[in-house]
């Protein structure tokens, strides 16, 4: 038994989310530049990465829209760019532990 909330095709869930989901990126995106430009020295490079990683992931989540309603045969982008987002996340906290290890 399905239920139709999590229907892929059916659900009101499917659409929203495709609305949230960019708004709450452009909106840390705006805050990581805010941050980026108020702040200085290792902290200034480390949001300058967050900014780098959230760009990535703002791409991997427009060739998942794009894969789903325009062209499918690009959904190959969504894979590599969420890859590329999961790597450079990890290089972004292995910085974040080096400045931690730093500071104590």
């Amino acid at each position: 038994m399905e239920l139709e909330l999590l229907n892929y095709k059916a659900s009101i869930m499917n659409p929203a989310l495709k609305w949230i989901a960019p708004i709450l990126y452009l909106t840390a995106l705006a805050m990581l530049v805010q941050a980026y430009r108020n702040y200085g020295g290792i902290f200034k490079q480390a949001m300058l990465m967050l900014v780098f990683t959230l760009s990535v992931g703002v791409l991997a989540y427009f060739f998942r829209v794009g894969g789903d309603l325009i062209l499918p045969n690009f959904k190959w982008g969504e894979s590599l760019f969420y890859l590329t987002f999961v790597v450079l996340n990890i290089f972004v906290a292995a910085k974040f532990l080096k400045v931690i290890r730093e500071v104590d």
